[in-house]
């Protein structure tokens, strides 16, 4: 059994696999599948990494905003830069210290576009784009307080997880996130609502664990049938794709021919996304004394594969 500061995780998946279990019955689908995609059998292997062990970020790898302005390349719009946060994500809050990158935030009024903010901070966007079912890790310490939303998280317009978010609650109570922003229809046995929506399955969970106190691993894997996520190695949390007739979660790998139900969440396979790390600033938070200047610290950030796209090159840790 694995214990973190007194949290013990063995039962708290069998908890956070059963309360999904039941929650997530409503909206589910109804599929028919001739040819379903089976886990791959074989091993990770890395195809990209930051160890931020230079003197600045390599924007060779990445943004340091949300490159959806002119032509995809550029920070020409009022969200590229702020998108739902308080604050503007700066290039020049992106620093590289002893091996790691520091996400900073500071008490700093800006004007972006035409609205003023308070703060600025700091966030990491990859150019990289992954189209294939992948491992995504990250080594980070956290934020103090409850003024900060820290978030990992792939993102590909109609497909986002969110390996961890710390919705301005403190640091000890993580949410994980599923969104399929074009989706199968919410339900399909009633044709009038047969169309595509907007589908998400999130779940805050209280640990119990001050995660801003010490470096931690947080990973999530997405495969054909499952998304698993794991923090320090040890699995928190599993979203099954397909359940039987009788809605109850399937968590195999081998999936037979025939009728089932689907979570419309599940992202649509294939589609591409790219990995994302800020350190946002809430609007509204309860923190009394909110501590700026203050940084998210990240080791590194790591994708793994089994099978190898096209144009991705495996490497060796050292």
């Amino acid at each position: 059994m694995y214990r973190l500061k007194n949290v013990y995780f063995l039962p708290l998946v069998l908890v956070l696999m059963t309360i999904h279990g039941i929650t997530a019955q409503k909206n589910l689908v109804k599929t028919t599948v001739t040819n379903s995609d089976f886990c791959d059998l074989g091993y990770y292997q890395l195809v990209f990494t930051d160890e931020f062990e230079g003197q600045t970020l390599d924007t060779n790898k990445w943004y340091t905003y949300y490159p959806y302005g002119d032509n995809d390349t550029k920070d020409s719009c009022g969200f590229c830069r702020t998108h739902a946060s308080a604050n503007v994500y700066l290039d020049e809050n992106c620093v590289l210290k002893d091996g790691k990158l520091h996400l900073l935030t500071k008490e700093q009024p800006i004007r972006w576009f035409d609205r003023d903010f308070r703060h600025t901070s700091g966030m990491v966007h990859s150019k990289q784009t992954f189209t294939r079912y992948a491992k995504y890790e990250m080594r980070c310490k956290l934020p103090k307080g409850k003024q900060h939303w820290p978030a990992f998280w792939v993102f590909g317009w109609n497909t986002e997880i969110d390996i961890f978010e710390f919705p301005c609650k403190g640091t000890t109570k993580l949410e994980f996130s599923i969104h399929n922003w074009l989706s199968r229809a919410c339900d399909n046995d009633n044709p009038k609502k047969n169309k595509p929506c907007y589908s998400n399955r999130s779940k805050l969970v209280e640990f119990g664990t001050d995660f801003s106190d010490d470096y931690h691993i947080f990973s999530m894997e997405y495969e054909p049938h499952l998304i698993k996520f794991y923090i320090d190695n040890v699995m928190v949390r599993v979203v099954p794709k397909y359940y039987t007739l009788k809605k109850k979660p399937i968590y195999q790998c081998y999936l037979p021919p025939g009728e089932y139900y689907m979570d419309p969440a599940f992202p649509n396979p294939g589609e591409p996304v790219q990995v994302i790390a800020n350190n946002s600033v809430c609007w509204e938070h309860k923190e009394k004394n909110p501590v700026f200047p203050n940084t998210m610290e990240i080791d590194y950030i790591r994708v793994f594969q089994k099978t190898i796209q096209d144009g991705l090159f495996v490497k060796q840790l050292p």
